[in-house]
């Protein structure tokens, strides 16, 4: 069990200051001993194929590689649909540049207006992925698909309070079946599981945990998706760790934050302390949810 870290976050800065390089947040990252990380670089650029090819040379000085990228979503930014198409596509050809294994995507674009049902909402999200599907196995890519949450955003209709397809632990496990293939398995998100199944997260995660490929850690409380640092919110980690290693997982345990910005020189400290919440992770999954001693 190794760890990554997402890499986007820390190029963000705290206000007045400079935005983060990229070669500066690799060597916060290889500085507090991570090796891997989950990146996506500016899919909007004109020049993000070059940019692609000099972060990977970058990453390969520093001896780390990227385990995992994420698509756009659209559900909340309204691109021009052409706009969207153009960066979906740019995201598997920049994994497959930069030696990505796994492309993370929401499989939410479905926009419900009278009703919801669900064999048609997977029909269409088949249609819509199979494409990036068929790229991804010519590309040793795999697509993971990552469980979401009922948002309740405002300008998108709630069908008896479902709006958003792969809430429901159902819609995860039958979609990625519905590929029936090894280029298709799950992003397990333990925050956005957390919001959605409550007590019954653990139970939601054995659905589907032979599917898990990669992972989203990161916890919460008060049914909010707050992208906490483990521990600081309601997730069981000592039942999920266990859970992932009777079943096997031999994937990362990678860490996304989403809010809040550190100050330039609280940067490392904070880095150096995720790496060490995600050591006492590992001990946790090789312990099966116990630590030795």
């Amino acid at each position: 069990m190794e760890l990554s870290i997402q890499l986007n976050y820390l190029t963000k800065s705290r206000f007045n200051e400079a935005p983060r390089a990229f070669g500066e947040a690799v060597r916060l990252c290889a500085g507090a001993g991570f090796r891997y990380i989950d990146y996506t670089p500016d899919f909007r650029a004109d020049t993000w194929r070059d940019q692609a090819l000099r972060d990977k040379e970058t990453l390969d000085a520093a001896g780390i590689a990227v385990e995992q990228t994420h698509v756009p979503y659209n559900r909340y930014h309204s691109y021009d649909p052409e706009d969207f198409k153009r960066y979906y596509e740019r995201v598997f050809e920049a994994s497959a540049l930069l030696g990505a294994k796994y492309v993370v995507v929401h499989a939410d674009e479905y926009c419900v207006t009278d009703h919801y049902d669900p064999k048609e909402i997977e029909q269409y999200t088949y249609n819509y992925l199979a494409p990036h599907v068929d790229y991804a196995a010519k590309h040793g890519l795999v697509v993971a698909l990552e469980n979401l949450f009922e948002d309740h955003v405002p300008f998108i209709p709630a069908i008896d309070g479902k709006s958003r397809f792969m809430s429901r632990i159902e819609e995860v496990a039958g979609m990625i079946e519905r590929f029936n293939t090894p280029t298709v398995g799950c992003c397990w998100d333990f925050g956005h599981a957390h919001v959605a199944f409550g007590k019954d997260q653990l139970d939601a995660m054995k659905r589907v945990v032979k599917h898990i490929r990669c992972t989203h850690v990161h916890d919460n409380y008060y049914n909010h998706d707050l992208h906490l640092v483990p521990f600081q919110g309601d997730v069981d980690w000592e039942g999920h760790m266990a859970c992932l290693k009777e079943n096997g997982y031999a994937g990362k345990l990678s860490f996304e934050f989403a809010y809040g910005r550190f100050p330039q020189a609280l940067m490392p400290v904070w880095v150096n302390t995720i790496h060490q919440v995600g050591e006492y992770l590992v001990k946790l999954y090789e312990g099966n949810g116990k630590i030795a001693g």
